[in-house]
């Protein structure tokens, strides 16, 4: 169960600053823009 946790926690970061960081490079500004 800690395995799981311990491979889940840095999938789940990775996912959530490629979400943020996508939009950015696509858009070439900043993030406010929807």
């Amino acid at each position: 169960n800690n395995l799981v946790w311990k491979n889940f926690l840095p999938l789940t970061l990775a996912t959530y600053m490629w979400y943020i960081a996508a939009p950015t490079m696509m858009a070439g500004g900043p993030p406010m823009q929807s």
